[in-house]
């Protein structure tokens, strides 16, 4: 494979199963953080491609961030498939009662916070705006584009952070993903642990210097640092079509494959 560098290639172990039509390579189980990496191709695809499908097309079909149901559904549905349901939080209610929010029955929550915080950001026109730049290569995305695109990040964020007391970062970011597939990175405890592991492997090039003052600081670093992996891939091979997708398949792989080795 072209991506090699440097390792024995060999099968570890020849088993390989069929599973819903998809064939599992159980050499994988053996593989280190570097011949994860070398095999990035591997990750196109996953065994969760058709759940993450019904994500995206729900979010075609249902554009709104503005109608209440479309809110509802989406927030809901994202929220809780991907473990950043929204509806954890820990200060007191900021709208009209009392009572600590932990103590809200979550419809009511949902239906009384959630929406209206929705509709007061106008994310319609922000999501718009960014797809207003067309279909430019994530590296080819100019300082300004990148800036908006992490603003909305910490708009989102910022918005619930706000009234759960909870950083939403991982939220917005699954959230704005499935808007936003080709933009959004997908973070999450477990990527950025497996996204330094990457950085530590490779050798991707300079840093690249954006503003971040109105950024989620976190969620830049972390969005940046993809950019410099996507960089490092299109060194290896520039037909390399590597996307967040891909990349998130590849973090989370070698996130599960630190838990199977006891790191």
């Amino acid at each position: 494979m072209y991506l090699s560098k440097g390792y024995n290639s060999q099968p570890l172990l020849e088993k390989k199963s069929h599973i819903n039509s998809h064939i599992v390579d159980y050499q994988i189980l053996n593989y280190t953080t570097k011949q994860l990496i070398d095999r990035i191709e591997d990750f196109a695809t996953s065994g969760w491609d058709i759940s993450n499908q019904v994500l995206y097309d729900m979010c075609r079909q249902y554009p709104s961030n503005t109608d209440s149901q479309t809110i509802l559904a989406k927030t809901l549905i994202i929220g809780r498939t991907y473990a950043a349901s929204i509806e954890r939080r820990k200060v007191k209610n900021s709208i009209d009662d009392a009572q600590p929010v932990a103590e809200i029955i979550n419809d009511d929550f949902y239906v009384n916070h959630v929406v209206p915080i929705f509709q007061k950001l106008d994310l319609d026109q922000y999501i718009n705006e960014i797809k207003s730049c067309g279909d430019v290569p994530l590296l080819s995305l100019s300082d300004e584009q990148i800036t908006k695109v992490l603003t909305l990040h910490k708009i989102l964020s910022g918005a619930f952070e706000k009234e759960t007391g909870l950083q939403k970062r991982s939220f917005a970011s699954k959230y704005l993903h499935f808007h936003l597939p080709d933009i959004y990175f997908i973070y999450d405890s477990r990527a950025c642990a497996a996204l330094n592991l990457v950085l530590k492997e490779v050798e991707p090039r300079g840093k690249r210097i954006v503003n971040t003052e109105q950024a989620d600081q976190e969620y830049a670093s972390f969005f940046m640092k993809c950019l410099r992996v996507f960089d490092y891939y299109k060194t290896v091979d520039e037909n390399l079509p590597i996307t967040p997708r891909q990349l998130d398949h590849l973090l989370i792989e070698i996130a599960n494959q630190s838990l199977r080795i006891g790191k």
